[in-house]
């Protein structure tokens, strides 16, 4: 169920409170029932995530890629998280914006 995948997003974010000064992004539920992705995207104040990642037990249940500020793909990847009005594309498969959480 994409509220029941929506609420481990929440979860998550409850255990990433000890890393609020450190954070701030959002995280999207995409698909249907049976057929969802979690994706996000994170402003992290230093260089590396993991130190404000870590403090969450199922962090390591994520893949976390560094973007480049630079790069237009990029860019528009953010955005469009952010935005949570575009489909995304995630293994040449497009899931429809079900679902999502701020973290601020």
């Amino acid at each position: 169920m994409t509220f029941e995948t929506s609420n481990l997003i929440g979860g998550t974010f409850a255990r990433l409170e000890a890393s609020r000064k450190f954070l701030f992004g959002a995280a999207s539920v995409c698909g249907v029932t049976d057929n969802s992705v979690i994706r996000g995207a994170f402003l992290v104040r230093g260089q590396e995530a993991f130190p404000a990642f870590d403090v969450a037990p199922n962090f390591e249940s994520y893949k976390f890629t560094k973007l480049d500020p630079k790069s237009e793909e990029d860019k528009t990847f953010v955005n469009d998280i952010w935005a949570w009005d575009k489909p995304i594309e995630v293994n040449g498969k497009t899931y429809k914006w079900a679902d999502g959480k701020m973290f601020k």
